[in-house]
């Protein structure tokens, strides 16, 4: 979820108090209608420009509440929503807002506050998993203002090395290793994958088994779309560089042979 804070409406236009006693004001228009409209079709147009990720992305306003409801539905396998937790998808939002200062951004958060708003993120995936995340105007101020540090940093990254290792199944399989485990090493997400003999791999080398993790990662990024950009810078901020693969053997007495891929290769 990207918020586009453009053409927000100025000022909100006030009505006059009539004279007579009986006569009454009316509330004007909240400075949302205009924000979230044009959210609305920047998500509409993500999920037409990027089918391989959306299946289908909308915004809308309850003017009465100034409540904010984000859907997204995802029909990349990739995205398991079930496995992102509340700090996860409330340090993705921190990152997005911060992508956005200016006037336009402070309106649309002062105004979220004083009428107190809740922006609702519900997203859905393949696996059949909905869930939904909720974030009041005040909460959404704090984000913008807070370092990535003072928002649940290590629980977020924590959530994000859960999520990176579900990958091991796949690789371990993909690659007919014995096994296949995950850390953040010095820096790359890495994943490990050892073979009964170093026979296995003896015929790969680095710029090989590079161009083999190449050929699950681009396409993974490019099937993104939109969202690959900012779900890198992301992790970056983790302290995330890449990625790294390693062969070697159970009994560990193999010579490993190891690729590094930064996200400038990806």
């Amino acid at each position: 979820m990207k918020l586009s804070l453009k053409n927000i409406a100025g000022a909100a236009i006030i009505a006059a108090a009539c004279a007579l006693p009986t006569a009454c004001s009316q509330k004007a228009p909240s400075e949302l209608v205009p924000v979230v409209n044009m959210l609305d079709k920047n998500l509409c147009d993500m999920a037409k420009n990027n089918p391989l990720l959306l299946n289908e992305a909308s915004a809308s306003l309850d003017s009465i509440t100034s409540d904010v409801t984000v859907a997204v539905s995802f029909c990349d396998s990739i995205f398991n929503v079930d496995m992102m937790s509340d700090a996860l998808v409330e340090y993705y939002t921190a990152q997005q807002l911060k992508d956005n200062p200016g006037k336009n951004l402070d309106a649309f958060l002062n105004t979220m506050s004083a009428d107190e708003g809740t922006l609702t993120v519900t997203m859905s995936d393949v696996y059949g998993h909905t869930r939904s995340y909720a974030m009041s105007g005040a909460r959404l101020k704090q984000l913008f203002k807070s370092a990535p540090m003072q928002l649940s940093f290590n629980d977020v990254k924590n959530n994000v090395v859960e999520i990176l290792s579900s990958r091991c199944d796949f690789y371990k399989d993909a690659a007919n290793a014995q096994s296949c485990s995950f850390d953040i090493e010095n820096g790359f997400a890495t994943y490990t994958l050892a073979f009964s003999r170093e026979s296995n791999y003896a015929n790969l080398t680095q710029g090989s088994l590079k161009g083999r993790y190449l050929h699950f990662l681009t396409p993974a990024y490019q099937n993104m779309g939109e969202l690959a950009a900012p779900v890198q810078e992301m992790l970056k901020t983790l302290q995330i560089d890449g990625y790294r693969f390693v062969y070697t053997t159970t009994d560990g007495k193999g010579k490993e042979l190891r690729a590094a891929i930064p996200w400038r290769e990806i």
